[in-house]
């Protein structure tokens, strides 16, 4: 019952994993800090190139970064996370628009991370932040009658196209602001 879309996005994901398991020590860190978003790669004050990836990563980095993840625990916690809020979505967006979706969460995320953040040095990995987009998109409807959370729910397909709430309606719902203490307390 899982789509295509995040069929493939789990392989992809779990593809990435398993070659960078591969990889020599040395070649593994290159590979982090040439794709993993690095908030000092836009402070001018650090020396230009001083970071792999050249000037390309400072565009790509802020997507490639949701690709790479620390160990197996850390891509199997995002990636669980994903599998139901990031399935609805997909059967709801279709897989273009869901990839676009997800490219744009995981820039807003580097973009939450570099505001706050701007001469940090550390690399941020990990698909958290596209996990919480899809999240936050699911929510409008997941509760709503027949949809995915809900306990009256119905094939996969119809759950995934019950109307949106209106976002202001959503943020009113019990159901939803019992979900969002849970998951901003996790």
């Amino acid at each position: 019952t899982i789509p295509g879309a995040m069929t493939a996005l789990l392989a992809v994901m779990f593809g990435i994993q398993g070659l960078r398991a591969l990889l020599p020590l040395a070649l593994d860190e290159e590979v982090i800090w040439a794709f993993g978003f690095v908030p000092a790669r836009y402070d001018s004050a650090v020396l230009a190139g001083q970071f792999p990836g050249g000037s390309g990563a400072e565009i790509w980095t802020f997507v490639t970064y949701a690709f790479l993840h620390a160990d197996l625990g850390h891509i199997a916690f995002n990636m669980l996370w994903m599998l139901p809020f990031g399935s609805a979505v997909a059967r709801r967006f279709g897989a273009v628009r869901f990839f676009v979706f997800l490219a744009v969460t995981a820039a807003a995320g580097a973009v939450a991370h570099l505001l706050p953040h701007p001469h940090e040095v550390a690399t941020m990995i990990g698909a958290s932040a596209a996990v919480s987009g899809a999240m936050a998109a699911a929510i409008r409807f997941a509760f709503q009658h027949g949809s995915f959370l809900s306990f009256r729910r119905q094939d996969a397909a119809l759950a995934a196209r019950v109307p949106a709430l209106p976002l202001m309606r959503s943020l009113q719902s019990t159901s939803v602001i019992c979900f969002l203490g849970i998951w901003f307390g996790l």
